[in-house]
């Protein structure tokens, strides 16, 4: 991931950290800051322009893909049985325009 892919708000906070790692960098061993008072005074400053920890989110489960559709050799038997039901549905509608028709 390079910096151009992140948002000016991470983009301050990761100059703001490369500014204070080469000050300290560049102090003599004895006037370097530790490691912890460090690391605390950058989350501290980061905390007073907003910055706040947020719980990680659980991963959506997904189920597995589940294919491109029904297969008609596997479902046949109810595909058949759709169309009869269909056929006599357009049987009984026509029978029923003709008795009213009559």
């Amino acid at each position: 991931m390079t910096s151009s892919n992140l948002d000016q708000e991470t983009r301050d906070a990761i100059a703001a950290l490369v500014h204070r790692l080469r000050q300290r960098d560049a102090a003599s061993h004895a006037e370097r800051a530790d490691v912890e008072p460090f690391a605390l005074e950058y989350v501290m400053a980061l905390r007073l322009r907003g910055w706040r920890p947020t719980p990680a989110q659980a991963r959506a489960v997904w189920g597995p893909p589940v294919g491109r559709g029904a297969d008609p050799g596997k479902h046949a038997d109810e595909l058949e049985a759709a169309r009869e039901a269909c056929a006599a549905g357009s049987a009984k509608l026509r029978t029923e325009a003709t008795e009213r028709l009559s």
